[in-house]
C-alpha cells in the first residue's frame, strides 16, 4: 500500500524504509499497473531533468526497492518492454 500524501508505503502490514526516489519509482509503478514502464520512462517521472539518461540509476534503484519489497517480489522485469508490478487482489 502506497499513501502519496502521508508518503508512506507499506507491505503486508510491514512499513518501508523508502528513499525519495525508491518512493517515486513505486508510485510510478503502481499507476502503469498492469502496464510496463521502460527506464526511461522512470528517468521521466520519479528524476528531474538532469539526470543522465545513460546512467544505471534506475537499474540500481529497482534492485533496492526489490530488496525492501521482500518475496514474493512484485517488480518483474520484461525484457525491452521495462518494469512492471503485480498487485495481489
Amino acid at each position: 500500500e502506497l499513501d502519496p500524501v502521508r508518503r508512506t508505503a507499506t507491505r503486508d502490514g510491514r512499513p518501508l524504509d523508502l528513499s525519495a526516489k525508491e518512493f517515486a519509482v513505486l508510485d510510478a509503478l503502481l499507476q502503469a499497473s498492469p502496464g510496463a514502464l521502460t527506464p526511461e520512462q522512470l528517468l521521466v517521472q520519479a528524476w528531474d531533468e538532469n539526470i543522465d539518461p545513460f546512467t544505471r540509476t534506475v537499474y540500481v534503484t529497482i534492485a533496492r526497492l526489490k530488496s525492501k519489497l521482500g518475496d514474493p517480489p512484485p517488480i518483474q522485469s520484461a525484457p525491452g518492454l521495462g518494469y512492471s508490478i503485480t498487485t495481489r487482489s
